[in-house]
């Protein structure tokens, strides 16, 4: 939460801003005695995403610190004054940019003069893909070609839209964070075999509670949505591309070619090859 204190931005030297464009950005690693000031600000809009260390903004007199997962949003006109305070190292990547025109249903943000707005991102797994989209836009960014600097705006395109549905499930109490970290991390690794003991370990809570709470956010438990997630890219895979169906069950995690069709038989009340046939004749009949 921001403290109040006097504002140390007083009479210090105003700090040039980058030269104007789309999209400038960097990677900044700062000891104690960087800061920055501009008293009103600059015509487009700031965001840093904090990945190690600690930096302090002021604003209005306020103190408002920012640790790693903290991002912070300043809209255009909005002074500028931040700062690595004493005993830290702030590591931070940043970026000004001016939205595109379309981007305006995700900026759902504070656009008037004045404002700083702090997004948290408690869940790691997020925290690593809006580390890899910055990774991603610098790099193309400092690229004079038409397509590089397209795709540095995709990924801050992507940033806003992570940082947006970040706020929004904290805003709705859509899921408690740690339900949402183990349904993220058997998303992205299926094929692994999982235990609760092992998920638990990886939200520091008991296999019991992890169990107990999953089943209430989720309203089934923990081996049953991995199946569910299973047998839907199962499903998908057996769609839209041309591999084998033991190859599918083995990236989908299932070991037993006959344990797989069994499971999608159940879930889908047809087999895998029949589910196969039937996609691809629709897909036929719609291009008609």
């Amino acid at each position: 939460m921001a403290e109040n204190l006097n504002d140390p931005a007083a009479d210090l030297t105003e700090t040039a801003a980058p030269p104007p464009g789309i999209l400038v950005s960097g990677h900044f690693r700062q000891a104690h005695g960087y800061q920055t000031h501009r008293s009103f600000g600059t015509k487009d809009w700031l965001i840093t995403f904090t990945l190690s260390g600690t930096g302090h903004y002021w604003l209005d007199g306020r103190l408002q610190p920012c640790e790693p997962g903290d991002i912070v949003l300043l809209p255009p006109g909005t002074p500028h004054h931040y700062a690595t305070p004493e005993g830290s190292v702030w590591e931070f990547v940043w970026a000004h940019f001016m939205p595109l025109p379309h981007w305006s249903e995700w900026l759902t943000l504070p656009s008037e003069a004045g404002a700083l707005h702090v997004i948290r991102i408690a869940q790691q797994s997020v925290r690593e893909r809006i580390r890899e989209a910055f990774q991603r836009m610098i790099r193309d960014s400092l690229e004079l070609d038409y397509y590089r600097s397209r795709l540095s705006l995709n990924a801050m395109e992507e940033i806003l839209l992570l940082a947006q549905q970040a706020e929004a499930r904290v805003k709705s109490g859509q899921m408690d964070p740690r339900v949402e970290q183990v349904l993220s991390h058997l998303s992205q690794h299926m094929k692994q075999r999982h235990s609760v003991e092992e998920l638990a370990a990886k939200v520091a809570l008991s296999p019991s509670r992890l169990a107990h709470l999953f089943k209430q956010e989720i309203g089934e438990s923990v081996i049953d949505t991995l199946l569910r997630l299973r047998l839907r890219q199962a499903s998908r895979l057996l769609e839209y591309t041309t591999m084998q169906i033991a190859e599918i069950a083995d990236e989908v995690g299932f070991h037993n070619p006959f344990y797989f069709t069994k499971q999608f038989t159940a879930y889908y009340g047809k087999s895998p090859s029949q589910y196969r046939k039937e996609a691809r004749k629709s897909a036929v009949d719609e291009s008609h």
